[in-house]
């Protein structure tokens, strides 16, 4: 009996001390003048609630669901300067949820809505999908190349999947003029690219190399044009850092038009490896 005293005892102890353990700042959405707001929308998961008072009065502070449930509410007793709630946790229910705040002092009550969204997500290998990279170098991981053969796709575009995983966020276009390589990139969700990286290989050798730091081809941006010269094929990854908002982000949908493209790419690097080995015995 004594022992589950003590188990009690430390229990209740660790859970006050996790309630008084304080959001971090980028946690915590602040509205700077509550009689002022009317609808606020936040990803953060904290919500903390600031008002300047003309003169001392008693501050009443609730948060209620978008069912109407209270669940949070407090008497600050008289207040006086600028008011600043502690912050308050709003669970996320859903891809979002509302919520009602109302502030009440001696001189009224004003209420104001917070809708809570799913946070952006920020994901450093979004690639255009083509052939995985095992298939050139016998690595692993999600990584993509797409082998292109320029010489069919001259004055032509050729349309790829941008793919996180089993998402697919977006297109990655391929268009060839006359030797020259073009590669852009439209985000079909909710997000911005951060960061966009272009890897370029003309032969099956250093094709391999791709998504290793041993690389040794072309490496460029989108919207840049490259000149590949007569080289007949390229191996081509685009990896990109994305921020965008998962709930709006489709699976990707293995269809025949998208089995064409992967037999179309496997036929390109079969031919790819057969072109460099040819020029290699002269």
């Amino acid at each position: 009996m004594r022992q589950l005293k003590r188990m009690l005892t430390l229990l209740l102890l660790c859970a006050l001390l996790l309630s008084a353990v304080p959001a971090l700042a980028e946690d915590v959405c602040i509205v700077a003048d509550a009689t002022a707001a009317t609808h606020v929308t936040t990803a953060r998961p904290y919500l903390q609630v600031k008002c300047p008072l003309p003169e001392e009065t008693d501050v009443t502070l609730s948060v209620c669901d978008q069912w109407g449930y209270l669940i949070y509410q407090r008497d600050y007793g008289v207040c006086s300067g600028t008011f600043r709630s502690s912050d308050i946790h709003l669970p996320l229910e859903g891809e979002s949820c509302d919520y009602t705040v109302t502030l009440t002092t001696d001189g009224g009550t004003h209420a104001f809505t917070v809708t809570r969204e799913q946070p952006m997500l920020t994901d450093p290998a979004v690639y255009a999908g083509g052939l995985p990279l095992s298939e050139l170098n016998g690595g692993s991981g999600q990584k993509y190349a797409v082998v292109l053969d320029l010489d069919a796709l001259n004055q032509e575009t050729a349309t790829f999947p941008l793919r996180s995983g089993d998402l697919q966020l977006g297109e990655v276009y391929f268009s060839v003029l006359d030797g020259m390589l073009t590669v852009s990139a439209n985000v079909q969700v909710e997000g911005k690219i951060e960061k966009a990286n272009v890897y370029i290989a003309t032969d099956a050798i250093t094709a391999t190399t791709l998504g290793t730091s041993h690389f040794t081809g072309i490496k460029t941006r989108l919207d840049r044009q490259i000149n590949l010269g007569s080289a007949p094929y390229a191996a081509v990854m685009v990896q990109l850092t994305l921020t965008y908002d998962p709930a709006r982000a489709q699976p990707y949908q293995l269809g025949a038009y998208e089995m064409r493209l992967l037999e179309e790419v496997l036929e390109n690097w079969r031919l790819m490896q057969l072109t460099t080995a040819n020029e290699a015995v002269g």
